[in-house]
């Protein structure tokens, strides 16, 4: 009887008999499922040296969302246990030595990972001091010595002091000394032969490290600025000092910069982003007028068109590139006329990208466009990255301080949701400076993008 029963199931699936009913006739064939491929759970970095209340980042790589983080040491190395997105931002509280800490990391799957943090104590960095030289010809100007101002090709001296958490000085550690903003440079050498807009010292005995800056000869009247940055850390100060024009009778009259550009990524394309100019001396009030409004916008305050009013000496306007198609080399001319009539220009050049256009992605791939660009990175500036694809909502985020942007959603005829993150500067950088963004989906997937400093 059991082999009459193996034989009829045999004849029923397709084995032996003459007449072979299919699977979906009898339903007496078993359904076989593919298996659930899961991704596995990966962080990076795996191991990392953190310092006190300096930001460092781990970004989760693959996993299923959402995701979530655990401390073993709450008090060095708090979080936030839930992960929005694919970054886990760590800030380390201050320490008296070296504490390591275990990261947990699980996703939705059950799956767990983790991350080994090392918290250094971060070392206490002064307040930065600009020096003029004794023999400054700034006091001719009325600017008393020992004032944070230098005349226009003169020397001076900028100094810190690196202290441990117990206020102890800290010697042979390296300070790296960066030009933000300003026509001055480092001497790299002891006769001042050698300049550069960057340079590295190791403190002294007392924790002291000391630079000599030169102010370029004959630049108008301007503010400067001028980072100081533990190499070890991160850490750093900031401090602004005045170039003087070495001038005397007519106030001078300037705009900084003189001369800016944007550049777009694709063929034809032209960037889109802003600059901000400063004017310095002069007669203020002073009128702004842009010679083509067909591709960029100026703004001062609340004022926003072809022509704006700047208020004051020191006071600065943007201009707005609008990302609009163009070839070549396109260059708005800004003229500006103070209260007395007096007359200065500045330039604003887009220039059109050349990578040529890509193929067109899968609707679902995340597409953050541009992935490079190039500004000129002043307070305010901003560039607007368009993000398609994927599943939103998006979350922005950058490893320099910015103005979290407000991500606004339209959804065209195709039906693929795009959106567009606004990413404002809320301080300048150098150029040659590459600040690193980060875009992720509800999915958590993840996709890079760079905004590169230009001159």
């Amino acid at each position: 009887m059991a082999a009459l029963a193996a034989l009829s199931l045999l004849s029923g699936c397709g084995g032996g008999g003459a007449v072979t009913p299919s699977c979906a006739d009898t339903n007496s064939c078993p359904v076989v499922v593919p298996p659930v491929v899961i991704p596995p759970l990966v962080v990076s970095p795996g191991t990392l040296n953190a310092y006190a209340g300096v930001p460092v980042v781990v970004t989760i790589i693959s996993g299923v969302g959402p995701f979530q983080v655990f401390t073993s040491d709450a008090t060095v190395l708090p979080v936030t246990q839930v992960v929005p997105g694919a970054a886990i931002t760590l800030v380390p509280t201050n320490v008296d030595a070296d504490r390591q800490v275990l990261l947990t990391v699980r996703d939705a799957a059950g799956q767990s990972t983790t991350v080994a943090v090392t918290v250094k104590a971060t070392p206490l960095i002064g307040a930065m001091t600009v020096t003029p030289a004794n023999a400054s010809l700034c006091g001719a100007l009325g600017v008393p010595i020992g004032t944070v101002a230098i005349c226009s090709g003169e020397t001076a001296s900028a100094s810190l002091t690196l202290k441990s958490a117990n206020a102890l000085p800290i010697s042979n550690r390296q300070v790296r000394f960066d030009v933000i903003l300003g026509p001055y440079s480092f001497a790299l050498d002891r006769e001042a032969t050698v300049f550069a807009k960057t340079i590295t010292v190791t403190t002294d005995q007392n924790g002291q490290a000391i630079v000599t800056i030169r102010s370029d000869a004959g630049v108008p009247t301007q503010v400067s600025l001028i980072r100081g940055t533990d190499v070890s850390s991160g850490n750093r100060v900031d401090a602004s000092f005045t170039i003087l024009q070495a001038t005397s009778g007519t106030p001078a009259y300037s705009v900084s910069p003189a001369k800016a550009s944007i550049t777009g990524y694709y063929v034809n394309t032209c960037g889109a982003g802003s600059v901000s100019y400063v004017i310095y001396g002069g007669t203020a009030p002073y009128t702004v007028f842009a010679s083509s409004l067909s591709s960029i916008s100026l703004e001062s305050g609340n004022t926003r068109g072809q022509t704006v009013i700047v208020p004051r000496s020191g006071a600065s306007f943007s201009a707005f590139s609008l990302g609009s198609a163009c070839a070549g080399t396109s260059t708005t001319l800004l003229t500006i006329t103070d209260a007395t009539g007096r007359v200065i220009t500045a330039s604003f050049d887009l220039i059109a990208g050349t990578v040529a256009l890509p193929v067109a992605p899968d609707p679902n791939d995340l597409i953050v466009t541009p992935p490079d660009a190039r500004i000129v990175c002043t307070v305010g500036s901003v560039v607007v990255f368009t993000i398609s694809g994927g599943t939103s909502p998006y979350t922005v985020a950058t490893d320099r301080p910015y103005v979290p942007p407000a991500v606004a959603e339209t959804t065209p005829s195709n039906g693929t949701t795009v959106s567009g993150a606004n990413v404002r500067l809320n301080q300048s950088f150098a150029p040659g400076t590459v600040i690193n963004v980060a875009v992720a989906d509800a999915k958590s997937k993840t996709k890079a993008a760079t905004i590169t400093c230009v001159p």
